[in-house]
Formats: structure tokens, C-alpha cells, sequence
């Protein structure tokens, strides 16, 4: 029997390590810091307490105290373990308990020295019980009723251990139990229970690692979960946004075609007056090529006059080469892009285009800037062109049933830090206070024939490049336009 009390405690000392190694690198492959240090230190302290069990016999009695304190002191590492599922363990908490542990060493070295087995066991038992009720107290606050069935059969195993141990101390009334004098020559049922006790407290062990593997397993379900629900929601939203870049890319070739339509529509009111503008080099270029053609016929020509008339056929082709170039800007559909320009030398262009309708009208346009350019500005010409129009038109057009004389239109430049500002001003009959709020709202027009597109489509392309168009007050005029570009240097 003694062989055997030997090799029982190796033999459980080897499982016991065995189930952690076996169980630990599952756990560790995960999360490096998921395994509790209770757990490791539950087996070591088992582990030793059976290593010192197994040499007593070879070596000295008194080794039953370390082993004795071990073993408590594994039981005791057991319950903090169950603690430290439900919450975090108080470091004082671990300072009490090894305080007492120390107590419980020094107690059963004393009752070793001058008590009897019988008081031995029975002061170890309550101490196992102690904690074993405490075990029992933990598990039932994780969740038995409604925790997994690992943790139901950890408790399982606690209380059937409880209950042996608690059989075992009772049975030390028994006549035979009080003629022993230590754990190797004990009778044989005490004996049994007390190897069923260690049994039982390998399965204990075996099943707290399977509790680790499958609250591993639990937590990659989880993550797998939470993967699958992001990449739900993230292909979600990248339809959603391929769905409202779609819905972008709709708006900006409608905002295109408005400012197509929009600048076809403004040239409609410029067309008369252009066509008439146009006819006139065209007519001059006529009549110079006539005379120069009589000239010509004349046996003794004038080479000096045939110059001039040349001279006055080319300067008239400039001129409508320059009016049908104006036009080719203005009709045409290239509306990406930017390029650097001088801004009074473009308002001045547009002049030529706007000037034979203002001069039908009998209004004096001026255009003003001050002297501290160039105002060198990113635009897209095209587009530009059709804010300026639109603007010069509108106040053209509110000229309208006015009175013919004094109608002035100005366009004034200047320059402001790293801003430029431009101004277009009229003398006309003004907007209605009343609609000022709501001049540059989308289908909002106080024309008869209007869209209410204009200022719309303005607005849009001035804040396009970074600016801001808004209605102003000017002291003088009844209609201030005024525009606020980023200077380019």
C-alpha cells in the first residue's frame, strides 16, 4: 500500500500537468493574455502538494506540512479562478487569503507536532470544505442554472468532491480511522475516499480546460459573427454610395445640360443684336471688295487706294472672325477643366458679345477695375462665360418698360488680399424686396418667361470654383450682383 500511496500522487501530478499543457496552447493560440494565472498556479500548487506526498515516505514526516499547504493552497487558487470569470479579483482579496494560508500552515504544523491524525484530517477537511463551499458559491453566481453544461458538470464534480470530503472527516469517529497514524497506513475506505477525492479533482481540472477551449470557441463565434455583420453593413454602405455617386454623376449632366440649354436660351436674346453686329463687316467687307474689284478692272489702278481697301477687308474679317469665335466659346460643351486667366481681359471679351444688345437698348455699359491688377483667376471659361451672361442679361432685360433714358449698366474689378471681387451694377427698377431671399432658389423667377434656372446655375458654378456669388447693396444702383473668387497669383 505504501508503493501505492507513492505512485498515485505522481501519477496525478503528471495528469494534472498534462491537462495544461494539453489545454494551453488551444487558449494561447488566440489571445495571449486569456489564460488566468489561477489556473496555472491551481496546478502547480496540486501538482507539488502530490510531488512532496510522494517522497514523504523516503524522507521525513514533517513534509506533510508543505504539502498540506499546497494542496489548501491550490483549492483556495481554485475558487479565485471561478471568481475571475465573473469579475476581477481584488488585489487585497489575494493578500487576505495567502495571509491565512500562511495561518493554516503554521495551525497544522502545531497540530502535527502534538496533535493525532484524527485531528489532522478533520482540520484539513473543514478547511477543503471551506473552500470547496466557496467554489460552489462562485460557480452558482457565473451561471449555473444558465451557463453552458461544462460549467453545470464543474459543479457537479465540486459538490460530489465536497461531500467526499465531508464523509471522509466524519469517518474519523470510526474505531479502526483513530488507530491510524498517517495517510499510509489508513484503513481502507478513508482511503478510497480520499483517492476518489483526487479523482475527482483531475476531472475538475480536465473540464475547467475544456471551459477555457469552448469560451474560446465561444468568442471566435462571436468574432465571426460581428465579421459577418460589418460586412453586411460595409457592403451595404458601398452600394449606397456607388448608389449616390450614381445620383452625382446624374446631377452633374443635368447641371450640365441646364447650363447648355440655359446659355443656348441667353443667346437667343443676344442673336439680333449679333447678327446685326456681324452683317455690319460683313456688308463693309462687301462693298470694299467691289471697289477694290473696279479698281482692279481700271487700266491705270490706284495701288495705294487697292492697299487701303485690302487693309479695310482684313480689319473687317478680324472683327467677325472675333465675334464667331466668341460664339464658338460660348456654344461649346467643354465644361471640365480649369485655366488661368486675366479676368478683366475675359470681361472685356464678353463685352463685344453683350455690347450690340446694350447698344438696341440704349444702355451705357461701362467697365471699371482698379489698378492694382492683373486678377489672374482659375476658371472654366466656358462656364464662366455663362455666369457673366446670364448676370449682364438679367440686367439688360430689367430694363425693360423703363424709362430710355440714363440706363447704365457697370462691371467693376478689384483685388482684396488674396480675393477678387467682381460687381455687376444697374440703375434699373431693382428686385422686389420680397424675392431677394429667394432669387438664387432652384424654379424661383420673377420673369414672365423665365425658368428660374439663371442665378440657380450661377451660384452653382461660382461656389464650383471655390467663390461665392451673392445680391449686394451698391449706394447708387438699384442692383448689386457681386462675386468673390480665390486670386491665383
Amino acid at each position: 500500500m505504501q508503493q501505492a500511496e507513492q505512485i498515485l500522487p505522481l501519477l496525478f501530478a503528471f495528469m494534472s500537468i498534462g491537462s495544461l499543457l494539453s489545454f494551453s496552447p488551444l487558449v494561447l493560440e488566440q489571445e495571449k493574455s486569456f489564460l488566468s494565472i489561477d489556473w496555472i498556479l491551481t496546478i502547480a500548487l496540486y501538482s507539488l502538494s502530490c510531488f512532496i506526498f510522494a517522497i514523504v515516505p523516503s524522507t521525513h514526516v514533517v513534509l506533510l506540512t508543505p504539502a498540506n499547504f499546497c494542496i489548501v493552497g491550490s483549492y483556495v487558487s481554485c475558487a479565485l479562478l471561478f471568481r475571475s470569470w465573473r469579475k476581477p479579483i481584488e488585489p487585497g482579496l489575494r493578500i487576505l487569503l495567502w495571509s491565512l494560508l500562511v495561518v493554516v500552515g503554521i495551525i497544522f504544523e502545531t497540530i502535527r507536532e502534538h496533535g493525532t491524525f484524527s485531528d489532522r484530517v478533520i482540520f484539513v477537511m473543514a478547511v477543503f470544505s471551506l473552500t470547496m463551499t466557496w467554489q460552489l458559491y462562485e460557480l452558482a453566481r457565473l451561471g449555473y442554472v444558465r451557463g453552458p453544461a461544462v460549467l453545470k458538470l464543474i459543479f457537479f464534480f465540486v459538490l460530489l468532491g465536497l461531500i467526499l470530503n465531508i464523509t471522509r472527516a466524519v469517518s474519523t469517529f470510526n474505531t479502526e480511522f483513530i488507530r491510524s497514524s498517517s495517510i499510509f497506513n489508513e484503513e481502507i475506505f478513508s482511503r478510497a475516499i480520499r483517492w476518489g477525492t483526487q479523482a475527482i479533482l483531475m476531472l475538475t481540472f480536465f473540464l475547467i480546460g475544456t471551459f477555457y477551449v469552448q469560451r474560446q470557441v465561444y468568442l471566435r463565434r462571436q468574432l465571426v459573427s460581428s465579421l459577418s455583420i460589418k460586412d453586411t453593413a460595409l457592403s451595404i454602405e458601398v452600394a449606397e454610395k456607388s448608389q449616390i455617386q450614381q445620383l452625382l454623376n446624374e446631377r452633374e449632366t443635368l447641371i450640365r445640360s441646364l447650363i447648355l440649354a440655359k446659355k443656348t436660351s441667353e443667346m437667343g436674346a443676344l442673336s439680333a443684336a449679333l447678327a446685326h453686329e456681324l452683317n455690319q463687316p460683313l456688308g463693309a467687307m462687301q462693298l470694299n471688295a467691289e471697289c477694290l474689284q473696279l479698281e482692279l478692272i481700271n487700266a491705270n489702278p490706284n495701288i495705294p487706294l487697292g492697299q487701303e481697301l485690302v487693309g479695310r477687308i482684313l480689319s473687317d474679317n478680324a472683327r467677325a472672325s472675333h465675334i464667331i469665335v466668341a460664339l464658338k466659346q460660348i456654344f461649346s460643351n467643354t465644361l471640365s477643366g480649369t485655366q488661368r486667366i486675366d479676368l478683366a481681359t475675359f470681361i472685356e471679351t464678353l463685352e463685344e458679345l453683350v455690347l450690340p444688345l446694350a447698344k438696341q437698348e440704349g444702355i451705357t455699359l461701362e467697365i471699371l477695375h482698379d489698378l492694382s491688377g492683373p486678377f489672374h483667376v482659375d476658371i472654366n471659361t466656358p462656364e464662366f462665360q455663362q455666369v457673366i451672361l446670364n448676370l449682364l442679361n438679367n440686367s439688360i432685360q430689367a430694363f425693360s418698360g423703363t424709362a430710355p433714358d440714363a440706363r447704365r449698366i457697370q462691371i467693376e474689378l478689384s483685388k482684396k488680399n488674396d480675393r477678387i471681387y467682381l460687381a455687376i451694377l444697374d440703375n434699373g427698377p431693382g428686385i422686389d424686396p420680397s424675392l431677394q431671399a429667394n432669387i438664387f432658389n432652384l424654379l424661383s423667377t420673377n420673369k414672365f418667361a423665365g425658368m428660374g434656372l439663371g442665378l440657380w446655375l450661377s451660384q452653382h458654378i461660382v461656389e464650383r470654383h471655390q467663390g461665392r456669388l451673392w445680391l449686394g447693396e451698391r449706394p447708387g444702383w438699384s442692383t448689386a450682383f457681386m462675386i468673390e473668387l480665390p486670386f491665383s497669383g
